[in-house]
């Protein structure tokens, strides 16, 4: 009679889009009848209870999945603008890292309602055998949203810095500010500490750098293209080397282009210094890559005693300019650069005798200087750590990185 009271139960009670409140209001009158029965030494409700339970987690998923489908079109729909800006001043945490308010963009201030209602309907069916489903719920609704974040910020191409800048931001309020209030509503629901839901910001604190690190990617990609791109640049030329020469414009559109972020990150509560190395580093990734120094044929890249000392110079004066910005990592791979393209300079010359000194550093830096000299107004956003790093620059590029059999025909751009 139970499971026959449960089916007729069922099919009037739970369907797809009941209201919680309506559910429980049901479940507390049969519960009410049920006390009835328990006066008289017949005691249904647990009974009831595990009948109802596959029923109430699977409100809770359909309400999960209605909530993913309104934030979906709600990322979608999102012109990643700053639609509205969160005080920190009762919340000391996020102000570390946001400053006096939190920009926002529309579909995190709807994710946050989303998981307010979400918590608010909760209240009329929450009960500890729920916690489980609960819990699972709430993070797929976050990371659901987090990763619709990360897919939008790698497939737009006519996004604004403005706009990708404001993501970021979001991304990191996500984390920061969304998940916290969303784990308090949750202990006031359930009377107790959701450490789940608690534990969420630590274990994505990571994930706003990913997206930072997405944002590296695809403008060291667009810049390079634009300006230096090493990938298609032709350094065979034999022109004679001389005391006139200076890095290509080529360089200077690149460093300009990097200083144009620098200036758009200004103003958002983004670590700026980090985004920017990790830009001239993703810089660095795509010149080292092993593609880009062979043709499909298998042909080694060919470069002229010109050429080599073009590349020198350019990436002298792209690790002078960006100066302390410049990580290890990143001058570690400018050195692996500059001795790859001079081993294979060297190489292609060895039968004929025909490789030619190379420069010292005392002229790399005359030439670096005189051009920074003349620009360096162009530069505002970089100038500190030059000589900290000008001493680092060519760092492993010594005669003793150059088989023995080509140091007699070689002066290092590192010695004087």
């Amino acid at each position: 009679e139970m499971a026959e009271y449960a089916v007729i139960f069922r099919r009037h009670v739970f369907h797809e889009m009941q209201k919680f409140q309506v559910i429980a209001t049901c479940l507390s009158h049969t519960l009410a009848e049920v006390d009835i029965l328990g006066h008289a030494g017949l005691d249904l409700k647990f009974m009831l209870d595990q009948e109802f339970f596959p029923d109430l987690t699977n409100c809770i998923r359909s309400y999960e999945t209605r909530c993913l489908a309104l934030l979906t079109k709600a990322v979608t729909d999102d012109p990643l603008v700053v639609a509205s800006k969160i005080s920190t001043a009762a919340n000391e945490s996020a102000a570390r890292i946001f400053g006096a308010q939190i920009p926002i963009i529309a579909s995190v201030s709807k994710l946050d309602e989303v998981l307010t209602d979400f918590g608010n309907e909760l209240r009329h069916i929450v009960r500890d055998s729920l916690y489980g489903q609960v819990v699972a719920s709430v993070l797929a609704i976050i990371e659901g949203v987090l990763k619709q974040f990360l897919a939008v910020l790698r497939k737009t191409h006519s996004a604004s810095y403005a706009q990708e800048l404001a993501l970021l931001v979001s991304t990191q309020a996500v984390v920061s500010w969304v998940i916290p209030r969303s784990a308090t509503h949750l202990d006031r629901i359930f009377g107790r500490t959701v450490s789940d839901i608690h534990n969420l910001e630590q274990r994505l604190e990571a994930f706003p750098g990913s997206l930072q690190d997405v944002f590296c990617q695809k403008h060291a990609v667009a810049i390079a293209k634009s300006s230096f791109d090493f990938v298609t640049a032709d350094f065979t030329q034999e022109n004679a080397v001389t005391d006139a020469m200076k890095p290509s414009s080529q360089m200077e559109q690149l460093l300009l282009a990097i200083g144009r972020v620098a200036r758009e990150l200004d103003g958002w509560p983004l670590p700026k210094r980090n985004i920017l190395s990790g830009l001239i580093d993703c810089l660095f990734v795509q010149m080292i890559d092993p593609r880009n120094w062979e043709s499909t044929s298998g042909d080694k890249r060919q470069f002229s005693h010109y050429g080599v000392h073009c590349l020198v110079l350019d990436i002298h004066f792209l690790l002078r300019v960006c100066g302390s910005l410049v990580s290890k990592s990143t001058n570690n791979m400018a050195n692996r650069v500059c001795e790859k393209a001079l081993r294979l300079y060297f190489a292609a010359n060895a039968n004929s005798g025909g490789a030619k000194e190379m420069m010292n550093k005392s002229w790399y830096d005359a030439r670096v200087l005189e051009t920074m000299q003349k620009l360096g107004f162009a530069f505002p956003d970089f100038g500190k750590g030059f000589e900290h790093r000008s001493q680092q620059s060519f760092e492993g590029l010594s005669a003793g990185s150059v088989p023995s059999s080509k140091r007699n025909t070689m002066s290092s751009p590192l010695s004087e």
